[in-house]
């Protein structure tokens, strides 16, 4: 065991002097990157070769010199390589010292408060932290727990306590890792705030007990935002992958051709426009800023040629310009050929027809675009990309950042395979820095998205496809989808607008798992194959228990019990409310109502007799456990043996129903209630009107005859139940 020597009046020499940080902190490094030493100021992260793709070069780079007193720059050193190092020998002498690592992120962030606190003191005059009292911690963290206004100073907000544990932990650390420190420490004895944790001193709840505060978006929102990105991908893909295709072109012969000054030939002038005077074809047109360029020089604003792009007219002969003479002499010519086919933008004209979003109408896929709304387009494309995927299967914004080119691949050893793609989870606390290769089952519209993704880049095989990103707000991509959906381009092929709602990867993630566990045959079946979204989900699981997938799926299930309880709560609310539910399980269900409601009859808890929602929920958490929500009814499946569904597939025992089997009015443990109500009554209006359209077979009206007869039947049954019958 290593002995520290204890700090004597004289400063003594540092253990980590001359370290390597690299390899102190185990941290692979890539060749020609120089390597931070531990005397340097600032200690650059940027050769480190696992660094995940989200830590921006900020956080990359640790600046010491920030620290206004020179020996707490060592302090802050020491402190820092220990976070980050804590398998080294001289960190594991320390017996305060913690024993798993901190991420290199994690010891950014600290190391920021570490400063603020550091300075905070240095500003009082305090030169030693043999001084630092209780008195001063509590005061800094009073005075660095609030948000103020930067011109008035006035308190705007509190800072949450979650984000003030690190705070604390930072200035307790200067106590527990004591005997490293070489330059200063805190007096014998003393610790901010004594024994108690940084959770009990900001009052930040641990996590067992943190709630998801992340609020879903609304159908309002995520509807528009479907339809734009889906669109985009399948309808309006190939076309940008074209129009991409072009403009790489375009740009690759502008630097290949070697260019001549102002033309001054008129006869070879008046060739080229004789050219599109015969094909009856518009004459090119400069971008808007070009128009607004020539106004500035003092073109007349009525002129004919004001927009007319000279250098597009001239490429075929590699001039740049046409001479001001020429321009004199050609005016008259060139004036009668504008008047007779007009000017246009030179991409994207005779777009190819494609079906509108909203009614189906044959469009052109896009208006005639200069060269930066086309660049823009095939950007937007690119951002589409990044939102259908962190929409359609729940990947963190750390885990799409780390997908490459080539990650995807469909397995088909079998029938049922379904694509997959590979990402990166960096973030597992349970590995190692850098992690490990994951894998994701995708369905078939986010295979289409990553193979339209690969067409929109210039990586290679294993480079990133869609790199490093910050947020989809504030210029990210959600502000340039929603600034083409507006534009004229964005309102041809007709998508809604999509509202300012803030949208982001959490947002997505939290709104897909309530989606699947609440809304089954909701508005994601209507964009996207739901169910296929729940068995992508299930195989990524089954196939990689500890994988980043797993999360989302811990994450969906714990959503779905909570929709369920919730569900079987309001069925019971609505029970005393005298609204019954119906169908051929109607029975059984409100005898497990009855049974509860005589529990909570003889429940007495004291002097006053009060009934809370959490003994109603524990009292209905097992009959909530076997709820398996449908689109048109609810299936309580208690005893395999009574399903109907196993019946008619010649199953004896499974795990869950078979919903595709389903037939609610005679199984016995099905249930209808008056949420189902809308659903069954346009599957009888529909019925109705096949069975009043002439086109339809004989036999097939026989069968539509049935159903109709059937969702009538129903729909009377849940109105009698409910009370609700004329």
């Amino acid at each position: 065991m290593i002995t520290l020597p204890a700090l004597a009046g004289q400063p003594r020499r540092s253990v980590f002097a001359g370290a390597d940080i690299a390899a102190t902190a185990r941290l692979s490094w890539l060749d020609g990157h120089p390597r931070p030493r531990f005397e340097d100021d600032v200690w650059s992260l940027a050769g480190w070769a696992d660094a995940p793709v989200q830590m921006s070069s900020a956080e990359k780079t640790w600046p010491f010199d920030r620290i206004l007193h020179s020996g707490w720059r060592l302090v802050a050193k020491e402190l820092a390589l220990a976070w980050v190092a804590s398998q080294d020998e001289r960190v594991l002498a320390v017996p305060q010292a913690r024993r798993v690592p901190r991420h290199p992120r994690t010891v950014q962030a600290w190391l920021y408060h570490l400063t603020f606190w550091l300075n905070w003191l240095a500003e009082r005059r305090v030169s030693t932290l043999a001084a630092v009292t209780q008195d001063h911690c509590e005061a800094f963290l009073r005075e660095y727990g609030v948000v103020r206004d930067k011109e008035t100073g006035a308190v705007l907000r509190n800072k949450a306590g979650s984000s003030l544990r690190s705070v604390v932990e930072g200035m307790q650390d200067i106590t527990d890792y004591g005997e490293l420190l070489s330059a200063d420490r805190h007096r014998p004895g003393f610790r901010p705030w004594g024994d108690r944790s940084p959770a009990q001193v900001t009052g930040a709840p641990t996590r067992p007990h943190i709630v998801i505060k992340t609020a879903p978006l609304d159908d309002t929102v995520l509807g528009p935002l479907l339809t734009a990105c889906l669109h985009l991908v399948d309808v309006l893909g190939p076309h940008i992958v074209d129009l991409r295709a072009a403009l790489r072109a375009e740009r690759l012969a502008r630097q290949q051709t070697e260019w001549n000054r102002n033309l001054k030939d008129a006869g070879l002038f008046a060739s080229l426009v004789d050219g599109y005077l015969r094909a009856a074809e518009p004459l090119p047109k400069i971008e808007t800023w070009q128009v607004a360029k020539r106004l500035r020089r003092g073109w007349d604003r009525q002129d004919p040629l004001l927009d007319l792009d000279f250098q597009h007219l001239l490429r075929p002969i590699g001039h740049r310009d046409v001479g001001k003479g020429l321009l004199a002499r050609a005016r008259p010519m060139l004036e009668e050929a504008v008047a007779e086919v007009g000017t246009e933008y030179v991409r994207c004209r005779n777009g190819v027809g494609v079906p509108r979003a909203d009614t189906g109408q044959m469009v052109p896929w896009s208006p005639p675009l200069s060269h930066i709304p086309a660049d823009s387009l095939v950007r937007v494309a690119g951002h589409a990309c990044v939102v259908a995927t962190s929409a359609l299967t729940g990947m963190r914004s750390s885990e799409s950042m780390e997908l490459v080119v080539g990650c995807r691949r469909t397995d088909r050893d079998d029938d049922t395979a379904r694509p997959a793609t590979a990402s990166w989870e960096r973030s597992s606390r349970a590995r190692r820095w850098g992690g490990e290769p994951d894998e994701w089952v995708v369905i078939d519209e986010v295979a289409r998205v990553f193979a339209l993704a690969e067409q929109l880049t210039d990586a290679g095989p294993g480079q990133l496809l869609f790199g490093q990103f910050n947020g989809f707000e504030s210029n990210g991509p959600m502000t340039w989808l929603r600034k083409w959906v507006a534009s004229p381009a964005g309102q041809r092929p007709g998508p809604e607008p999509i509202p300012e709602v803030a949208v982001h990867p959490r947002r997505l993630r939290r709104t897909l798992s309530v989606e699947m566990a609440a809304r089954p045959g909701g508005l994601f079946a209507t964009k996207v194959h739901f169910k296929h979204l729940s068995v992508a989900t299930s195989e990524g699981y089954a196939g990689r228990p500890e994988g980043a997938q797993a999360g989302f799926h811990h994450e969906w299930k714990r959503a779905e019990a909570k929709e369920k309880l919730n569900r079987t709560v309001e069925s019971f609310h609505q029970y005393q409310q005298g609204q019954l539910p119906a169908g051929p399980g109607a029975d059984a269900l409100l005898a497990t109502f009855r049974t509860i409601e005589n529990e909570l009859e003889g429940h007495d808890p004291g002097p006053v007799k009060v009934v809370t929602v959490r003994q109603v929920e524990l009292l209905l958490k097992r009959k909530a456990s076997v709820l398996h929500l449908s689109t048109a009814n609810y299936c309580w499946f208690e005893d395999p043996a009574k399903a109907l569904c196993l019946k008619l597939a010649g199953a004896k025992i499974a795990a869950a129903p078979l919903t595709g089997l389903c037939d609610s009015s005679r199984c016995p443990q099905a249930t209808h209630h008056l949420i189902h109500r809308p659903v069954w009554q346009t599957a009888a209006t529909n019925g109705a009107d096949l069975l009043a359209s002439p086109r339809v077979p004989a036999g097939e009206k026989s069968r539509l005859r049935a159903e109709l007869d059937r969702s009538k039947r129903i729909l009377e049954e849940i109105d009698r139940a409910a009370g609700k019958a004329e």
